[in-house]
């Protein structure tokens, strides 16, 4: 317990800071409404349960030996974000009909945290900081630590995508507004997909 609050300051800050996870529920709400936003951020959380237990195995710290592993995170998580900067581009500003019917927001979700290298690292790397001092059941300890980032990042996301969703009902009679929100996803998307490359480039 004596862990707790240290933890859920470094969750907040990593919740809190821009990423593909958040890229993707403020596109979602914006392109496909509020509840094609809670199907993307469940998506999110259950991948999330893969990171988990990769760090309470840990397979992470085998990760962290191998940099290569992760740079091969890096390079999924860029061409999936590429793959998104055009998917949204090429409907930007489609007619709200054709926008609602865009298929697997969950696995879209699923996908874009299981490639996040933001959070991979944090599994990975961060997490296990937080362990008690006594060493005392440290995959029970990570299960726990685990779990409660899930259910923050969930709240965050819902709320997130939740309230891009609000604006969009508030454009959906104005094309213009939609091409220009749809633009900026994707070219947020785009963005970050060049960071994470620059990211393996430096090493």
């Amino acid at each position: 317990m004596s862990v707790l609050p240290a933890f859920l300051v470094a969750a907040v800050i990593i919740l809190a800071t821009p990423g593909p996870d958040m890229a993707f529920m403020v596109a979602t709400g914006i392109n496909q409404g509020r509840r094609a936003a809670v199907r993307g951020a469940f998506g999110v959380t259950t991948a999330m349960s893969i990171w988990v237990l990769v760090a309470a195995t840990g397979l992470g710290v085998t990760l962290t030996q191998v940099p290569a592993a992760l740079d091969g995170i890096r390079l999924a998580g860029t061409a999936y974000l590429t793959f998104l900067a055009i998917s949204t581009w090429r409907h930007a500003g489609a007619a709200i009909t054709e926008a609602a019917v865009v298929p697997n927001v969950f696995r879209r979700g699923f996908v874009v945290n299981l490639t996040n290298p933001k959070v991979a690292l944090f599994f990975v790397a961060f997490l296990p900081q937080f362990l008690g001092t006594t060493g005392e059941n440290p995959m029970a300890q990570m299960l726990m630590l685990g779990l409660l980032l899930q259910v923050t990042g969930l709240i965050t996301d819902l709320a997130i995508g939740s309230t891009a969703g609000v604006f969009r009902d508030a454009v959906l009679s104005r094309r213009r507004v939609r091409l220009a929100l749809d633009g900026a996803a994707g070219t947020v998307y785009g963005g970050l997909a060049a960071l994470l490359v620059v990211g393996v480039v430096r090493g």
